[in-house]
């Protein structure tokens, strides 16, 4: 019988996901803001410079930015919430308004990443 991948490299699963919360940069409370990595675009190519090292430990026919034929808005997006809930943790989004540098206000939302025990 085959073994999963998720019991054969438990190591480097775990690697992967400390490298994505270290590229992440999270607050005190493990969270950051959508704009703050829609705006940065070196967080967002260490990302997707990553898939192939992804591909080897990760189930990945399930996540959008690994499909030939599907567009995805936030590919980075994308790899962060499947790869981290495959190793247990949550990704919780709440909406929020934050005021730009110019005195506007913008929209944005706040993820909050944690590990369920």
């Amino acid at each position: 019988m085959r073994v999963k991948l998720s019991e054969k490299y438990k190591n480097e699963r775990e690697n992967i996901c400390n490298k994505i919360l270290e590229i992440l940069d999270l607050d005190e409370n493990n969270s950051f803001l959508l704009n703050d990595l829609d705006n940065d675009t070196d967080k967002q190519n260490a990302i997707l410079a990553m898939k192939d090292e992804i591909k080897k430990y990760f189930a990945v026919s399930c996540l959008s930015s690994f499909k030939p034929n599907v567009k995805c808005k936030r590919p980075h997006i994308s790899i962060i919430r499947g790869i981290l809930k495959q190793q247990g943790y949550t990704f919780q989004g709440n909406s929020l308004i934050t005021s730009l540098n110019d005195g506007k206000y913008t929209s944005t939302t706040k993820y909050r990443i944690f590990r369920n025990n």
